[in-house]
Protein backbone atom coordinates (compact mmCIF):
# COMPACT_ATOMS: atom_id res chain seq x y z
CA UNK A 1 0.00 0.00 0.00
CA UNK A 2 0.98 3.43 -0.11
CA UNK A 3 0.83 5.51 3.21
CA UNK A 4 -0.71 9.11 2.56
CA UNK A 5 2.80 10.27 4.21
CA UNK A 6 4.68 8.95 1.24
CA UNK A 7 2.30 10.29 -1.13
CA UNK A 8 3.72 13.55 -1.53
CA UNK A 9 1.27 15.31 -4.37
CA UNK A 10 -1.68 14.50 -2.39
CA UNK A 11 -5.07 13.01 -3.44
CA UNK A 12 -7.27 14.05 -6.23
CA UNK A 13 -10.70 14.58 -4.83
CA UNK A 14 -14.11 13.96 -6.15
CA UNK A 15 -16.48 16.89 -7.06
CA UNK A 16 -18.63 16.23 -4.04
CA UNK A 17 -15.41 16.07 -2.16
CA UNK A 18 -14.59 19.09 -3.53
CA UNK A 19 -18.05 20.91 -2.58
CA UNK A 20 -17.64 20.23 1.50
CA UNK A 21 -14.15 21.77 1.49
CA UNK A 22 -11.52 19.22 0.05
CA UNK A 23 -8.88 20.55 -2.69
CA UNK A 24 -6.93 18.60 -4.82
CA UNK A 25 -3.70 17.82 -3.60
CA UNK A 26 -4.99 17.45 0.38
CA UNK A 27 -3.15 14.84 2.25
CA UNK A 28 -5.49 13.36 4.63
CA UNK A 29 -4.29 12.93 8.45
CA UNK A 30 -6.91 12.12 10.66
CA UNK A 31 -10.91 11.15 10.96
CA UNK A 32 -11.76 12.57 14.61
CA UNK A 33 -8.81 12.23 15.87
CA UNK A 34 -7.88 8.87 14.44
CA UNK A 35 -4.99 8.84 12.24
CA UNK A 36 -5.46 7.61 8.51
CA UNK A 37 -2.60 5.35 6.78
CA UNK A 38 -3.61 4.43 3.45
CA UNK A 39 -6.43 5.01 1.32
CA UNK A 40 -9.29 1.70 1.48
CA UNK A 41 -12.73 0.71 1.95
CA UNK A 42 -12.06 0.60 5.81
CA UNK A 43 -10.54 4.56 5.44
CA UNK A 44 -13.34 5.72 3.46
CA UNK A 45 -16.02 4.51 6.37
CA UNK A 46 -13.93 6.35 9.04
CA UNK A 47 -13.94 9.72 6.20
CA UNK A 48 -17.62 9.69 5.98
CA UNK A 49 -18.64 8.70 9.55
CA UNK A 50 -16.11 11.39 11.42
CA UNK A 51 -17.42 15.06 12.34
CA UNK A 52 -14.33 16.75 10.95
CA UNK A 53 -11.30 15.31 9.01
CA UNK A 54 -7.67 16.75 9.28
CA UNK A 55 -5.75 17.12 6.23
CA UNK A 56 -2.41 18.72 5.22
CA UNK A 57 -2.67 21.74 2.64
CA UNK A 58 0.39 23.09 1.78
CA UNK A 59 2.52 22.28 4.57
CA UNK A 60 -0.68 23.75 7.16
CA UNK A 61 -3.30 21.38 8.70
CA UNK A 62 -6.82 21.72 7.71
CA UNK A 63 -9.98 20.73 9.12
CA UNK A 64 -12.91 20.33 6.85
CA UNK A 65 -16.63 19.31 8.52
CA UNK A 66 -18.31 16.23 7.26
CA UNK A 67 -21.83 16.64 6.80
CA UNK A 68 -24.15 13.55 7.68
CA UNK A 69 -25.50 12.56 4.42
CA UNK A 70 -22.10 12.77 2.61
CA UNK A 71 -21.97 8.98 1.76
CA UNK A 72 -25.70 9.62 0.13
CA UNK A 73 -24.29 12.18 -2.11
CA UNK A 74 -21.15 9.77 -2.95
CA UNK A 75 -23.50 6.70 -3.68
CA UNK A 76 -26.19 9.24 -5.42
CA UNK A 77 -23.64 10.33 -8.46
CA UNK A 78 -21.53 6.82 -8.45
CA UNK A 79 -18.51 8.71 -7.08
CA UNK A 80 -14.95 7.43 -6.19
CA UNK A 81 -13.77 9.85 -2.74
CA UNK A 82 -10.32 10.07 -4.26
CA UNK A 83 -7.54 8.42 -5.81
CA UNK A 84 -3.99 9.13 -5.11
CA UNK A 85 -2.59 11.75 -7.75
CA UNK A 86 -0.02 11.25 -10.16
CA UNK A 87 2.85 13.26 -9.94
CA UNK A 88 4.04 14.81 -13.34
CA UNK A 89 7.41 12.85 -13.51
CA UNK A 90 8.74 11.95 -16.78
CA UNK A 91 9.12 8.65 -17.23
CA UNK A 92 10.53 9.05 -20.97
CA UNK A 93 10.82 11.09 -23.80
CA UNK A 94 9.30 9.76 -26.64
CA UNK A 95 11.69 10.30 -29.88
CA UNK A 96 11.11 13.23 -32.12
CA UNK A 97 9.01 15.00 -29.97
CA UNK A 98 8.86 18.76 -28.40
CA UNK A 99 10.32 17.04 -25.13
CA UNK A 100 13.22 15.39 -26.28
CA UNK A 101 14.35 17.91 -28.27
CA UNK A 102 14.15 20.59 -25.08
CA UNK A 103 16.17 17.62 -23.38
CA UNK A 104 13.58 16.34 -20.97
CA UNK A 105 14.73 13.43 -18.93
CA UNK A 106 13.71 10.37 -16.77
CA UNK A 107 13.09 11.82 -13.56
CA UNK A 108 12.27 15.37 -14.29
CA UNK A 109 9.25 16.86 -12.58
CA UNK A 110 6.97 19.50 -14.31
CA UNK A 111 6.03 21.98 -12.10
CA UNK A 112 4.78 24.57 -14.48
CA UNK A 113 3.46 24.83 -18.18
CA UNK A 114 2.84 29.08 -18.86
CA UNK A 115 2.92 30.01 -15.53
CA UNK A 116 0.22 27.17 -14.54
CA UNK A 117 0.90 24.80 -11.85
CA UNK A 118 1.11 21.56 -13.69
CA UNK A 119 2.95 19.31 -10.85
CA UNK A 120 -0.07 16.38 -11.60
CA UNK A 121 -0.89 14.85 -14.40
CA UNK A 122 -4.42 15.84 -14.34
CA UNK A 123 -3.53 19.47 -14.30
CA UNK A 124 -1.07 19.22 -17.14
CA UNK A 125 -4.01 17.65 -19.54
CA UNK A 126 -5.82 20.21 -17.97
CA UNK A 127 -3.36 23.23 -19.32
CA UNK A 128 -2.32 21.21 -22.57
CA UNK A 129 -5.77 20.31 -24.02
CA UNK A 130 -6.32 23.68 -25.19
CA UNK A 131 -2.33 24.14 -27.24
CA UNK A 132 -2.46 22.07 -29.55
CA UNK A 133 1.11 23.10 -32.00
CA UNK A 134 2.32 25.85 -29.82
CA UNK A 135 5.29 26.54 -28.01
CA UNK A 136 4.73 26.37 -23.69
CA UNK A 137 6.76 27.56 -20.92
CA UNK A 138 8.14 24.39 -18.57
CA UNK A 139 9.78 25.12 -15.67
CA UNK A 140 10.67 21.16 -14.32
CA UNK A 141 12.74 20.01 -11.67
CA UNK A 142 15.61 17.79 -11.91
CA UNK A 143 16.78 16.45 -8.40
CA UNK A 144 18.05 20.26 -6.42
CA UNK A 145 17.46 22.53 -9.61
CA UNK A 146 14.89 24.46 -11.29
CA UNK A 147 15.30 24.72 -15.36
CA UNK A 148 12.82 26.65 -17.66
CA UNK A 149 12.57 25.79 -21.35
CA UNK A 150 10.52 25.55 -24.57
CA UNK A 151 8.34 23.00 -25.71
CA UNK A 152 6.13 22.74 -29.20
CA UNK A 153 3.43 20.36 -28.74
CA UNK A 154 1.40 18.32 -31.26
CA UNK A 155 -1.53 18.08 -32.62
CA UNK A 156 -3.01 16.77 -30.20
CA UNK A 157 -1.72 19.24 -27.21
CA UNK A 158 0.74 16.50 -26.03
CA UNK A 159 4.53 17.58 -24.99
CA UNK A 160 5.38 13.79 -25.88
CA UNK A 161 6.45 12.40 -22.65
CA UNK A 162 5.18 9.28 -20.76
CA UNK A 163 4.35 9.77 -16.70
CA UNK A 164 6.17 7.45 -14.59
CA UNK A 165 3.90 4.96 -12.50
CA UNK A 166 2.97 5.53 -9.14
CA UNK A 167 5.24 2.78 -7.94
CA UNK A 168 8.19 4.80 -9.12
CA UNK A 169 7.05 8.38 -7.61
CA UNK A 170 5.92 6.91 -4.39
CA UNK A 171 7.37 4.52 -1.48
CA UNK A 172 5.60 1.70 -1.55
CA UNK A 173 4.95 -0.46 2.05
CA UNK A 174 5.01 -4.05 1.96
CA UNK A 175 4.02 -6.15 5.31
CA UNK A 176 5.18 -9.51 5.64
CA UNK A 177 3.86 -11.66 8.22
CA UNK A 178 4.74 -14.81 9.36
CA UNK A 179 2.69 -18.20 9.62
CA UNK A 180 1.58 -17.34 13.30
CA UNK A 181 1.68 -13.83 12.49
CA UNK A 182 -0.99 -14.38 10.01
CA UNK A 183 -3.73 -15.92 12.05
CA UNK A 184 -4.33 -12.46 14.43
CA UNK A 185 -4.00 -10.19 11.26
CA UNK A 186 -6.13 -12.07 9.24
CA UNK A 187 -8.32 -11.89 12.36
CA UNK A 188 -8.48 -8.25 12.87
CA UNK A 189 -8.28 -7.64 8.44
CA UNK A 190 -12.12 -9.95 8.94
CA UNK A 191 -13.06 -7.58 11.99
CA UNK A 192 -12.52 -4.23 10.46
CA UNK A 193 -13.97 -5.81 7.18
CA UNK A 194 -17.02 -6.89 9.04
CA UNK A 195 -17.21 -3.64 10.99
CA UNK A 196 -17.10 -1.65 7.91
CA UNK A 197 -19.77 -3.57 6.40
CA UNK A 198 -22.28 -3.33 9.36
CA UNK A 199 -21.47 0.80 9.48
CA UNK A 200 -22.49 1.06 5.56
CA UNK A 201 -25.77 -0.93 6.30
CA UNK A 202 -27.62 1.96 7.33
CA UNK A 203 -27.52 3.54 3.47
CA UNK A 204 -29.43 0.66 2.18
CA UNK A 205 -32.65 2.42 3.75
CA UNK A 206 -32.39 5.28 1.79
CA UNK A 207 -33.03 6.08 -2.13
CA UNK A 208 -29.69 6.69 -3.34
CA UNK A 209 -28.48 3.18 -1.22
CA UNK A 210 -31.40 0.59 -2.41
CA UNK A 211 -30.27 2.21 -6.32
CA UNK A 212 -27.58 1.29 -6.09
CA UNK A 213 -27.82 -2.57 -4.29
CA UNK A 214 -26.94 -5.07 -7.04
CA UNK A 215 -27.26 -9.09 -7.78
CA UNK A 216 -25.18 -11.36 -9.71
CA UNK A 217 -23.72 -8.88 -11.95
CA UNK A 218 -22.43 -6.58 -8.97
CA UNK A 219 -20.71 -9.74 -7.15
CA UNK A 220 -18.62 -10.59 -10.60
CA UNK A 221 -18.06 -7.22 -11.38
CA UNK A 222 -15.77 -6.50 -7.99
CA UNK A 223 -13.54 -9.36 -9.26
CA UNK A 224 -10.59 -8.28 -11.16
CA UNK A 225 -10.81 -8.48 -14.86
CA UNK A 226 -7.22 -10.18 -15.38
CA UNK A 227 -6.74 -12.93 -12.48
CA UNK A 228 -5.23 -12.51 -9.66
CA UNK A 229 -5.20 -15.04 -6.59
CA UNK A 230 -4.69 -12.48 -3.95
CA UNK A 231 -7.59 -10.57 -5.02
CA UNK A 232 -10.09 -13.56 -5.89
CA UNK A 233 -9.35 -15.09 -1.69
CA UNK A 234 -9.77 -11.53 -1.29
CA UNK A 235 -12.82 -10.75 -2.18
CA UNK A 236 -13.70 -14.51 -1.72
CA UNK A 237 -13.51 -13.80 2.08
CA UNK A 238 -15.14 -10.62 2.13
CA UNK A 239 -18.16 -11.99 0.47
CA UNK A 240 -17.87 -15.06 3.13
CA UNK A 241 -18.08 -12.29 5.61
CA UNK A 242 -21.55 -10.56 4.12
CA UNK A 243 -23.07 -13.54 3.86
CA UNK A 244 -22.31 -14.23 7.97
CA UNK A 245 -23.64 -11.38 8.67
CA UNK A 246 -26.46 -11.44 6.36
CA UNK A 247 -27.59 -15.14 7.51
CA UNK A 248 -27.62 -13.70 11.90
CA UNK A 249 -30.05 -11.10 10.78
CA UNK A 250 -33.75 -11.36 12.32
CA UNK A 251 -35.62 -12.29 9.67
CA UNK A 252 -37.16 -15.57 9.08
CA UNK A 253 -36.27 -17.84 7.05
CA UNK A 254 -32.09 -17.27 8.41
CA UNK A 255 -30.84 -18.14 11.05
CA UNK A 256 -31.50 -14.82 12.62
CA UNK A 257 -34.61 -15.93 12.62
CA UNK A 258 -35.02 -19.10 14.10
CA UNK A 259 -32.41 -17.57 16.59
CA UNK A 260 -34.91 -14.82 17.56
CA UNK A 261 -38.43 -17.25 17.80
CA UNK A 262 -36.09 -19.56 20.41
CA UNK A 263 -35.12 -16.16 22.29
CA UNK A 264 -38.94 -15.96 22.56
CA UNK A 265 -39.52 -19.25 23.62
CA UNK A 266 -36.66 -19.15 26.12
CA UNK A 267 -37.92 -15.91 27.53
CA UNK A 268 -41.61 -16.78 27.26
CA UNK A 269 -41.56 -20.41 28.55
CA UNK A 270 -43.65 -21.35 25.35
CA UNK A 271 -43.13 -21.78 21.96
CA UNK A 272 -44.67 -19.46 19.14
CA UNK A 273 -47.83 -21.07 17.54
CA UNK A 274 -47.29 -22.87 14.40
CA UNK A 275 -49.48 -20.74 12.33
CA UNK A 276 -47.90 -18.15 13.51
CA UNK A 277 -44.71 -19.77 12.34
CA UNK A 278 -45.57 -21.04 8.95
CA UNK A 279 -46.72 -17.76 7.82
CA UNK A 280 -43.86 -16.22 9.47
CA UNK A 281 -41.62 -18.61 7.12
CA UNK A 282 -43.38 -17.50 4.18
CA UNK A 283 -43.05 -13.83 4.72
CA UNK A 284 -39.44 -14.38 5.21
CA UNK A 285 -38.93 -16.41 1.70
CA UNK A 286 -41.27 -13.74 0.14
CA UNK A 287 -38.97 -10.67 1.57
CA UNK A 288 -35.88 -12.89 0.32
CA UNK A 289 -37.15 -13.72 -3.60
CA UNK A 290 -38.09 -9.95 -4.10
CA UNK A 291 -34.58 -8.54 -2.40
CA UNK A 292 -33.49 -11.27 -5.13
CA UNK A 293 -35.34 -9.99 -7.91
CA UNK A 294 -34.95 -5.91 -6.71
CA UNK A 295 -31.10 -6.20 -6.89
CA UNK A 296 -30.80 -8.50 -9.98
CA UNK A 297 -33.01 -6.05 -11.67
CA UNK A 298 -30.93 -3.19 -10.75
CA UNK A 299 -27.96 -4.99 -11.99
CA UNK A 300 -30.34 -5.02 -15.51
CA UNK A 301 -31.11 -1.66 -15.25
CA UNK A 302 -27.35 -0.52 -15.10
CA UNK A 303 -26.62 -2.78 -17.64
CA UNK A 304 -28.46 -1.44 -20.27
CA UNK A 305 -29.80 2.24 -19.18
CA UNK A 306 -26.66 3.18 -18.06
Amino acid sequence: YIPFKNAYAGMEYCESARNIGFQNGDIPLSADGVDLNYMSSETLQKIVDAKEVKVLRDNDTVTIEIPKNFMLRLIDKEELFALYRIPSVVFEASPNTGAARAGLQKGDHIELIDGEKASSLNEMHKILESKANTSVSVVYSRGSEVKTTEIMTDSLGRLGIAIAPLSDSYAIVTEHYGFWESFPKGIELGVDKLKSYVSSMKYVFTKEGAQSLGGFGAIGSIFPATWDWEAFWSMTAFLSVILAFMNILPIPALDGGHVLFLLYEVITRRKPNDKFMEYAQMGGMLFLFALLIYANGNDIFRFFFK
